[in-house]
Formats: structure tokens, C-alpha cells, sequence
């Protein structure tokens, strides 16, 4: 009797433990390319999504094609800054919501 109750409570124990899928936080992806005046894609800029509740910022770097990606991202209000030596910044404002994949170009001009 006891064997049988310890494996009930067991088997309902086992059923009611949530699976990893179960317990993953649902995240935001932003992603797109940057570049220039001209249109030619920019490698090597600093693409920075700064969550503007927590503090927390994630950087990447574009590519050689300039596409960048700012994966895993919580969701929530976000400022994302491009920057590369020689351009003027770039800055946009954005609300994350919870599985979004955000699409966003980029196109810095000439300055300091």
C-alpha cells in the first residue's frame, strides 16, 4: 500500500512539475541592417538595445553585410542606438511585446 501511495504521489508530482518549454520566458528579437546615405550596408556598427525600465543593455556588432540581430530580448520599452566612428548616431524608441520579431533598418549619415 505504501508503494502504490508513493507512486501516485510521485506520478502526480511528475505531472504537475512544469517541462523547461514550460517554464521559457517568452522573448523579443530586433533585427535589420544599417547603413549609409548611399545605401551601402555598413559593417562593424555598434547596435545597443537598452531596456529603459531595467537598465539592461545588449550590444552586437553588424556584420559584413550589415545586418545585425539583438536576440533573447525581455519584453518592454527599449531604446536602440546605432553608432559608428565617423557617422552621427542613430536612436529610435521601441515596445517589445512577448515573441516579436521587430524589423528595423538603420541608415546613418556623415558626422561626428
Amino acid at each position: 500500500m505504501r508503494i502504490k501511495t508513493f507512486l501516485t504521489i510521485f506520478g502526480i508530482a511528475l505531472f504537475l512539475y512544469p517541462t523547461p518549454n514550460a517554464m521559457a520566458q517568452q522573448t523579443a528579437t530586433v533585427s535589420g541592417t544599417v547603413s549609409d546615405a548611399t545605401g551601402a550596408l555598413i559593417p562593424s556598427a555598434t547596435v545597443t538595445a537598452t531596456n529603459t525600465n531595467t537598465g539592461i543593455e545588449t550590444t552586437r556588432v553588424s556584420n559584413e553585410t550589415g545586418s545585425y540581430t539583438l536576440p533573447s530580448l525581455q519584453p518592454g520599452r527599449y531604446e536602440i542606438k546605432v553608432s559608428l566612428p565617423g557617422f552621427s548616431d542613430a536612436t529610435i524608441q521601441i515596445n517589445l511585446s512577448p515573441n516579436q520579431n521587430y524589423r528595423q533598418n538603420f541608415q546613418l549619415r556623415v558626422g561626428a
